[in-house]
């Protein structure tokens, strides 16, 4: 499946989480740059037109709000968007393809600079920790919310902590393992 056809799944997904909630592009979009970026990406050169796309479907209607003088589209799951997520859910899950740029880099590491994949390491360990603040900061958050999604939310979280924890140890022993390393270029 096109990554382009899943952004339609990450919309009607979070529509559908919301309950009878309609959501804003941008409000969407902050779901997906806050709540799961664990997990999943968007840019809004792929959410909008997405957003146009699955409207042109009839799977998500549109709703116009006017608040501070200011139009504001907010979109809502239909009965047809739903099914279509539903039948989407079914389906069983097509793994993407590995592409770590950090770890090709580590790999051909014999060729490169002791403090240059260090600097590599280190801002990865940056951006798991980035991730881990988020996750646990979501998870405060979501404490609050008592909703049928919830355990499933609860899931997520736990892969988010779970995976930024584990990136995070691996990113501070590999620093320490390269930090041991002296350049042995032929």
């Amino acid at each position: 499946m096109a990554r382009s056809s899943r952004t339609s799944f990450v919309i009607l997904g979070l529509l559908a989480i919301s309950g009878k909630q309609p959501r804003s592009g941008y409000e969407i979009k902050k779901v997906i740059d806050t709540v799961i970026s664990s997990v999943w990406y968007e840019s809004n050169g792929q959410l909008y037109p997405t957003l146009r796309r699955l409207e042109a479907a009839g799977l998500i209607d549109i709703r116009s709000d006017t608040k501070k003088g200011r139009r504001t589209k907010r979109y809502g799951i239909t009965g047809q968007g739903r099914a279509h997520l539903r039948t989407w859910l079914a389906a069983p899950v097509e793994l993407t393809k590995p592409r770590d740029e950090l770890i090709l880099k580590l790999f051909f590491g014999s060729e490169a600079e002791p403090a240059d994949l260090i600097r590599h390491l280190e801002a990865h360990r940056m951006r798991s920790q980035a991730v881990l603040n988020r996750c646990r900061d979501w998870s405060k958050n979501a404490a609050s919310d008592s909703g049928p999604h919830r355990p499933y939310v609860d899931l997520t979280l736990r892969a988010g902590l779970a995976r930024s924890q584990a990136s995070l140890r691996w990113a501070e022993e590999s620093i320490a393992i390269v930090a041991k390393l002296s350049p042995s270029k032929p």
